[in-house]
């Protein structure tokens, strides 16, 4: 079909090139291994998979096709603790192609056709039971026997276990399949190779869609769970709504938490658990002042130390040194006997002399010199000690030193009015009182006050151990308690005013927004994480929806209407035709595309109101057959010839369609393996008149007819030929084995026992006088359980009947029909000694012989 390879090439092209490398390697390979798979998914996630190109050629197209095969079913045996089988011999379907298993009401029919169904695989498989009238079995098992184009297998199958796979193929129709066939939508169970295609990139694209949904799935979100008080909250809507498109911008003001939103979060708790805001007003002002004084104290204490105070008191003490300096060596006394006047020590002796002068000579002016002692050692002062007091007088009160003193003190002056800094309890007790507290503070104010003493130390021991840095403004430090006391004056008139009137419900609003805000920004990592982890996600989606298969079953649902459903449609029709159903009005019409099938599903033909259903219109026959013609039309074209089995295909049937349904089946049974379960001796009659149809020759090697019956519980016994269903002359010989058998029975057990068996013999013998009359007398021209009455060669013989001949067969008649009918209690029926039921017997085989060779050769066989 080019024309169709040519449209899936044309469709292909405009696919992406993953899905062109799949389907390549679906025509080369015939499936798609999981390492494949594996690559494939690599492949689709590049670029280059995901374009859409036209360089591949698809040679594979026109070879991709299924094998086709013979498959026969041979037969079921060794069954356990299956339904109520238990055949004592296997069940088998000889090597024809036509065999009818018959069987009444219970006698293991469904069973076989439940098993079958189950260890082929079919959907409408049930589980298996045991035999609910017995204990539960040891084990439960079969064996089924099949070839495969000639090679035999021999199956050990234990009940429910998977099914035989060789055995998927064997197609089963049964009541459930009927009635599927009639109210569900169903797809044709041969797929063309142009179709399957779709069907098997269906698959793969649902492999490869599980593939990164397993994948995706792996992307676990670490968000943390967003506290239910939170979800009403602006932050909390934008946490809870995090897509991969949000933009970093966008998450900005959940994830930004300042100094001053946690310091606006401590006012609105605070405003909302006083209950006096007037008193609270109050606090923040003692509050504040308690700030300013630390504030004035700092400003003051680093304005003592800083660079201008500090270059300051260096100038005195440069100045004071400088003076004394020449003051100094101003004080060289040239009567001095001794070094050192005009130092420290020599004027504090000096001065000390003076004051004590006042005392050894009150109201004189120092030194006393006339008439005087020396008020240090009180000798007697000579003119020379005279002289070198008046000289000492002279220099203490001379300029120099005048000036060297004031240079001195205004340096003392300079040191004593430095300030004294905050000790450490002082500093911890001042931060309290400030409402500063926190750890933080504290330490940044010892640091400084701990600088500012070390450098009063020094500046006091005139910086001995070299210069000491001046103390730097603390800009941050009086700015952040400029800022604290004016947010305090804030917060004092927003209490004032809170004493006036307070929206406290909008001032909780406004507090819940911010400790969600605060929340979310503490999960700022996770928040960033979760965005990347979306963004893979929605790659991942973009991915799976490549993967889409709706295209492909909307192709798949254009190449299947031209060529499955209008060829379904078509068979459909002649199957109805062929089963003599034309008149039913149904049609088949295709319902959807799914997955890459076409769907498929009966409806009336012609109903006025379209919602009326064939099962709710037709008949119970009706139904039957239609079903039966749907799965015919759905099964019969399949490229492999697989067996067919029919589990009472006529049930509900009248007796024309029964044989166009035996005929429909024969002409099956020429081209593969068709098995028939009846309960119908009509049926069973049917087949064999059909098999004749198709020719002598090849009903003598296809058809086989079997019996199975039920026996003590249990079901599926294949039963030995009897007089029902062997030929008249055969049926003639098992009697009299039969007869040989209940002798010895009598003459081993009594006569009753001989009895016991001697009445199935009467019975059965009066059942075959009955098809005598068909089968030898009449010619099988007419016969029970058979529609047509057949006249081709057999009305010849007939004028050949004699009078005696109609008359033995009477008599024997109503000689027998007491043991198959009823009778008076009144009249008792005796059993016929063993000599008499021969006698009876052989003349009836006597007679037939006679019969068939008059004339010589003009009666056909039986």
């Amino acid at each position: 079909m080019p024309d169709v390879n040519e449209t899936i090439i044309k469709w292909l092209h405009g696919q992406q090139d993953w899905l062109q490398q799949a389907t390549e390697t679906l025509l080369t390979d015939g499936c798609l291994s999981d390492a494949k798979l594996d690559e494939m998914v690599a492949y689709l996630k590049t670029s280059e998979g995901q374009a859409v190109t036209n360089h591949r050629q698809f040679g594979g197209l026109a070879t991709h096709a299924t094998a086709a095969g013979e498959l026969r079913l041979t037969e079921i045996g060794d069954v356990s603790g299956i339904e109520n089988l238990a055949p004592r011999q296997p069940l088998n379907f000889g090597k024809g192609n036509l065999c009818v298993i018959y069987g009444h009401n219970g006698s293991g029919k469904s069973g076989y056709t439940r098993l079958l169904t189950k260890v082929c695989g079919k959907p409408q498989a049930d589980d298996l039971k045991p035999n609910v009238f017995e204990a539960p079995p040891a084990e439960r098992r079969c064996k089924v026997s099949y070839s495969e184009n000639g090679v035999a297998s021999d199956i050990e199958w234990p009940a429910n276990s998977a099914p035989i796979d060789a055995l998927r193929s064997v197609d089963i129709f049964d009541a459930e399949t009927a009635v599927a066939y009639l109210t569900e939508e169903t797809a044709a169970t041969y797929t063309p190779p142009s179709v399957a295609l779709f069907e098997e990139l269906v698959s793969v694209c649902n492999r490869i869609k599980e593939k990164l949904q397993s994948e995706q799935q792996a992307l676990v979100s670490m968000l943390p769970r967003l506290p239910n008080e939170y979800s009403a909250t602006q932050a909390g809507a934008a946490y809870r709504g995090l897509k991969s498109t949000t933009a970093e911008a966008d998450i900005e003001p959940i994830i930004q938490w300042e100094p001053h939103d946690q310091t606006t979060l401590d006012q609105l708790v605070e405003r909302l658990k006083t209950a006096d805001p007037g008193q609270l007003a109050r606090n923040k002002r003692n509050t504040k002042q308690q700030i300013n004084q630390l504030l004035s104290k700092l400003k003051s204490v680093v304005t003592a130390f800083g660079k201008d105070r500090l270059d300051s008191i260096r100038s005195l003490r440069a100045d004071a040194t400088n003076k004394r300096r020449m003051a100094k060596e101003a004080s060289k006394v040239e009567s001095a006997e001794l070094d050192g006047v005009g130092t420290d020590t020599w004027r504090s002796l000096w001065q000390a002399a003076r004051i004590y002068s006042q005392t050894a000579y009150p109201g004189q002016q120092y030194p006393v010199t006339d008439d005087a002692r020396c008020v240090l050692c009180h000798q007697e002062l000579g003119e020379q000690a005279q002289q070198r007091l008046m000289d000492f007088e002279s220099f203490v009160q001379g300029r120099l030193e005048t000036e060297a003193k004031a240079a001195e003190e205004s340096y003392r002056q300079a040191l004593a009015e430095l300030p004294l800094g905050l000790t450490e309890e002082q500093s911890v007790t001042a931060c309290q009182a400030a409402g500063l507290s926190d750890g933080p503070w504290q330490r940044r104010l010892m640091e400084l006050w701990r600088k500012i003493a070390n450098t009063r130390s020094a500046l006091l021991d005139h910086e001995s151990k070299g210069n000491v840095e001046p103390v730097d403004w603390p800009t941050d430090i009086i700015e952040e308690l400029s800022n604290r006391a004016q947010a305090l004056e804030r917060e004092a008139a927003q209490h004032d005013e809170d004493g006036k009137h307070f929206d406290r419900a909008q001032a909780a609003q406004e507090m819940l927004n911010l400790e969600a805000r605060k929340w979310t920004a503490q999960q700022a990592a996770a928040i960033r994480t979760e965005l990347e982890r979306l963004r893979k996600v929605a790659i991942y989606e973009n991915w799976k929806r490549s993967t889409n298969s709706q295209g492909i079953s909307r192709k798949a649902g254009e190449i299947g209407e031209q060529v499955i459903t209008q060829m379904f449609v078509e068979r459909f029709n002649r199957e109805l035709k062929a089963l003599g159903a034309s008149r039913i009005k149904v049609e088949l019409c295709k319902s959807r595309t799914t997955k890459g099938k076409s769907l498929h599903k009966l409806r009336l033909k012609g109903a006025q109101t379209g919602r009326d259903l064939p099962e709710s219109v037709l008949s119970e026959g009706e139904r039957r057959i239609v079903g039966l013609a749907a799965f015919l039309a759905d099964v019969v074209e399949q490229p492999h010839a697989a067996p067919f089995v029919f589990d009472d295909p006529i049930s509900s049937l009248d007796h024309d369609y029964e044989w166009h349904v035996a005929v429909r089946l024969a002409e099956l049974a020429q081209t593969r393996q068709v098995l028939v379960f009846t309960h119908r001796l009509s049926l069973y009659g049917a087949m064999e008149d059909a098999a004749k149809k198709v020719g002598d020759a090849w009903k003598s090697d296809h058809l086989q007819q079997l019996c199975i019956e039920s026996f003590s519980g249990t079901a599926g016994h294949p039963a030995h030929q009897a007089v029902w269903n062997a030929n008249t002359k055969k049926a003639n010989n098992i009697l009299l084995q039969r007869l040989d058998e209940a002798r010895k029975v009598g003459e081993t057990s009594g006569a009753e026992a001989y009895r016991g068996l001697a009445q199935g013999i009467c019975s059965d013998f009066r059942k075959l006088l009955e098809r005598t009359v068909e089968d030898d007398l009449l010619n099988q021209v007419v016969r029970r359980h058979r529609r047509s009455v057949t006249t081709d060669n057999r009305l010849a013989p007939l004028p050949l009947i004699s009078h005696e001949d109609c008359q033995l067969i009477d008599d024997m008649m109503t000689k027998y029909s007491c043991y198959e009918h009823s009778q008076s209690s009144e009249v008792p029926v005796f059993i016929p000694e063993a000599d008499e039921l021969r006698a009876d017997i052989e003349s009836l085989k006597a007679w037939r012989e006679i019969f068939r060779k008059r004339p010589e050769g003009s009666i056909a066989s039986g």
